[in-house]
């Protein structure tokens, strides 16, 4: 093994015999059983099984039952980049947050953000935020045109709605009808969505209304896209009741 891909992995949190058995994994694509991996790194069984439950949390190996055996199967390194990266853009996107504490005692918090990259920053906080929440607060309520989003964020699907999925996070979503929206509401169910569709040439829409927890987002998605979080409970709570008003008017 390269001793560069040594370091890199240790870097990563890995430990020797985690870096063996991991490696071992990647090189039999089939999968592999505990005893097969003892045999094949000369690893103890039992060291093993803790080095498997190791790695399972850690998102480098995977199993499925086969039998009424545990088959072992590395995740591929395209796969760990895309779950570090995701891990790092949370972090990244988490400082503001951690920044905010000194004044987290205040009844309103205003964030301001404009530029390419505005909307990558408020939904990345969408997602942080609903992570943390719990009952009704964790659903996500929105109000956009499918279409701008997309174009704002061609790659919205993996910024987004796949992480959303991941986190199971729920989402009930007005949008106006389009194509697009029509298209994504097909996977509704088994994507944690819910929708509801207004005529779009008679209510014309181009922006995107978040309510979350005690937040709501307000994203320009024209050509210069910017926007806005306001933190407030009690205005987040009279969105909601807003939004539900106009969900449950709608076909």
């Amino acid at each position: 093994m390269p001793e560069n891909v040594k370091q890199t992995l240790e870097k990563l949190g890995l430990k020797e015999h985690e870096i063996k058995v991991y490696f071992t994994c990647l090189a039999n694509k089939q999968g592999l059983f505990v005893a097969e991996i003892t045999k094949l790194t000369g690893i103890k069984r039992s060291t093993v099984n803790l080095i498997l439950d190791r790695l399972v949390k850690k998102g480098f190996v995977t199993f499925h039952v086969d039998g009424s055996r545990k088959l072992f199967s590395a995740e591929s390194p395209e796969s760990l980049l895309f779950q570090f990266e995701d891990s790092l853009n949370d972090l990244r996107h988490l400082i503001p947050l951690l920044h905010m504490a000194a004044g987290a005692d205040k009844k309103t918090n205003v964030r301001f953000f404009e530029g390419k990259d505005a909307l990558d920053k408020i939904l990345t906080d969408v997602l942080i935020t609903l992570k943390l929440a719990h009952g009704e607060r964790k659903e996500l309520l929105e109000i956009s045109s499918g279409q701008d989003v997309f174009e704002v964020q061609p790659d919205h699907r993996r910024k987004f709605i796949d992480r959303r999925i991941k986190e199971r996070i729920p989402l009930r979503w007005i949008s106006p009808e389009s194509p697009l929206a029509r298209e994504l509401d097909k996977t509704s169910k088994k994507e944690h969505r819910k929708i509801k569709f207004f005529d779009s040439k008679k209510y014309q829409f181009q922006m995107e209304v978040d309510i979350y927890a005690d937040k709501i987002a307000l994203i320009d998605l024209g050509k210069d896209p910017s926007g806005v979080i306001v933190e407030n409970k009690l205005l987040a709570d009279s969105f909601r009741s807003l939004f539900n008003l106009v969900w449950d008017h709608l076909k």
